[in-house]
């Protein structure tokens, strides 16, 4: 029988904590708190740092212009159309390729989500949703029975 892996033991303890803290600042939901922490979950701190960047990144441009587009029109197909074409080439023209998926896809949460919340207060917290999660990843990942890369290339020569 194969082994529970320490990638498995701390992606299912980031996504506990996650979910304890956001119980505890009464976050609407864990839910994107505890995506995050899923994906930044790496085999290495340094790639769960690199993961978790990206994220944010794309987080940050997905949540601003989500909430610009929703305060001109909220739901509107047009609009969501536009702003994920406009998300895919912003990401491209400054070299961060690797966040225009999560930028696309908090744009789409705001878009169409809102229900009956302010685009802002919507925006926001899906922000501070998913940068808890990437910070809980890589802390978890770095102080508990963290691998890095340089330690096997030394073991490797």
């Amino acid at each position: 029988m194969k082994k529970v892996g320490m990638r498995n033991i701390k992606t299912a303890v980031s996504v506990f904590i996650c979910i304890v803290i956001s119980r505890i600042f009464k976050f609407s939901s864990p839910f994107y708190a505890c995506i995050a922490a899923v994906i930044c979950m790496q085999s290495t701190v340094e790639t769960s740092f690199e993961v978790g960047k990206n994220r944010l990144i794309g987080t940050t441009f997905g949540a601003i212009l989500g909430v610009v587009f929703s305060y001109i029109m909220p739901n509107s197909v047009i609009l969501t159309a536009l702003g994920i074409s406009l998300l895919i080439y912003l990401c491209d023209v400054i070299h961060k390729n690797k966040s225009t998926t999560i930028s696309c896809i908090v744009f789409v949460a705001i878009m169409t989500n809102l229900k009956d919340k302010s685009p802002f207060e919507y925006g926001v917290n899906r922000f501070l949703e998913t940068a808890l999660g990437i910070v809980i990843a890589v802390l978890v990942n770095k102080y508990i029975c963290p691998y890095y890369k340089r330690k096997k290339e030394k073991r490797d020569k």
